[in-house]
């Protein structure tokens, strides 16, 4: 606030009795110096110019229009003064000059004043904004340290969705091929939906496939879930559409949901052959959580761990899935694409010339829920079909610009896909792409038939 940028001021400011003492001496000493320099005519009103008329000028500039009229008032009062002790010059006053000093010492400092008044108000707008400015820089302040903590929080962290699914299949893979997967992993799978939808009350129920209702006992549990009623109106619509459900927000506000359900949302876990294995009840979710965005990823998450919990068990323990696998996986990516509009990538990569150094490494490139598929089409070549679920096409440019990085590391600089004889050929599963689409590129452009893959 002491910067020279936020004074407004046209001179530094006096307190009132200074500044009327101030106006008394300036005034003073412009008539005593008049009185000893010349004595003849000590207001030089019969000079070329009336020097005392500086000090009202002066004054006048610097405390505005009341003192710069008092020190002209002060002068002409000196005048009379002079001529009523019988100064000679003074004998015949000029009016002009009388009129001139009021004059000059009233205009001044109206000038001075009109520009301090708008200075003022500058001042003004100006502190609002510095108000306003400090108010912002005070949230910006906080907004980038909640940011720099979430960051740090999120970088710390190796959860995402596909290191979730990634971790309940390695769970599968140690399971014995008697065992009920359901039951085994219902307390990871309630964690995991109840992470990325923050579920306060919910529970994991499993369906009787040949009676077509929910088994009323819960295998995992989100807090204090308490009876679920198999009549439940949100239950029934549940398992009648085989789809997600959820009681509308305005009727919860309402406290008329009740009548209904005692649930707010119903997700079912159902594979991409449409076999329903369970449903999820929620009962209490947050605000925030309680939207279209959240409830289609938890029905995205029941969707894939579904499909995890049917794949067979020998599959598991394979390296690479086989066609079967594949194809169950890429129909899984279809209803992904087609219900909550998250993309998938398809890479074929055709040899048209032996090469196994190089399929060895395309094996070792293989992530941790990537789908590899080797195959020969009907051109006799090698093709290997690369599945990339939950990609965005920007992340396939990202696979494929690893891959060749791979390729310079592995056989020089100068290498590339195209002069290994490799034909690379993309598509990306997004929304608006359609399942013909899909099958003009695996049959026509691959070379592939529907006893290789079928979709």
């Amino acid at each position: 606030m002491n910067s020279p940028h936020m004074d407004y001021s046209l001179a530094p400011r006096a307190s009132g009795p200074v500044s009327w003492l101030e106006t008394l001496l300036v005034t003073g000493a412009a008539i005593g110096l008049g009185l000893w320099l010349t004595p003849q005519d000590p207001l030089q009103m019969h000079a070329g110019f009336p020097w005392p008329v500086l000090a009202p000028l002066l004054l006048g500039v610097r405390y505005g229009f009341v003192r710069g009229l008092l020190s002209a008032g002060l002068l002409v009062a000196a005048l009379f003064a002079l001529r009523y002790i019988g100064h000679e010059a003074y004998a015949q006053l000029d009016p002009s000059f009388i009129v001139g000093v009021l004059v000059s010492g009233m205009l001044v400092g109206e000038v001075r004043d009109l520009w301090e008044r708008r200075l003022q108000r500058l001042q003004m707008a100006n502190d609002y904004r510095q108000y306003r400015l400090d108010e912002f820089t005070r949230a910006h302040q906080i907004l980038r340290v909640s940011h720099d903590l979430l960051e740090q929080r999120v970088a710390g962290s190796d959860q995402s969705l596909r290191s979730s699914l990634l971790g309940l299949r390695d769970k599968l893979r140690v399971m014995p091929d008697e065992g009920d997967a359901l039951a085994a992993l219902a307390d990871p799978i309630v964690g995991m939906l109840g992470q990325y939808g923050a579920l306060r009350v919910a529970g994991l129920y499993r369906v009787d496939e040949r009676e077509e209702n929910v088994l009323p006992e819960a295998l995992a549990t989100i807090g204090v879930m308490g009876p679920l009623g198999t009549e439940d109106g949100l239950v029934k619509l549940c398992l009648e559409r085989g789809e997600l459900v959820s009681v509308r927000q305005e009727l919860i506000d309402a406290g008329s949901s009740a009548q209904f359900s005692s649930l707010q949302a119903c997700i079912p876990l159902i594979d991409a052959e449409g076999r329903l294995l369970a449903i999820l009840a929620v009962r209490q979710m947050p605000f925030f959580a309680f939207q279209d965005r959240t409830l289609s990823l938890l029905a995205l998450l029941a969707g894939h761990i579904a499909d995890l919990l049917r794949r067979d068990p020998q599959v598991l323990q394979l390296a690479d899935a086989d066609a079967q696998q594949f194809t169950l996986q890429l129909k899984r990516s279809l209803v992904d694409v087609e219900q909550h509009k998250l993309a998938a990538g398809l890479f074929a990569f055709e040899l048209t010339r032996p090469n196994d150094e190089l399929s060895r490494l395309f094996e070792r490139s293989q992530r941790g829920l990537d789908l590899q598929l080797p195959l020969r089409n009907n051109r006799d070549h090698q093709l290997l079909l690369v599945l990339l679920p939950l990609t965005s096409p920007q992340g396939t440019e990202g696979y494929l610009a690893r891959m060749n990085l791979m390729l310079h590391e592995h056989f020089g600089i100068e290498s590339s896909l195209d002069s290994l004889g490799v034909r690379v050929l993309p598509f990306n599963l997004e929304p608006g792409c359609e399942r013909n689409g899909l099958r003009n590129f695996l049959f026509n452009e691959c070379g592939l038939n529907d006893q290789q893959v079928a979709v």
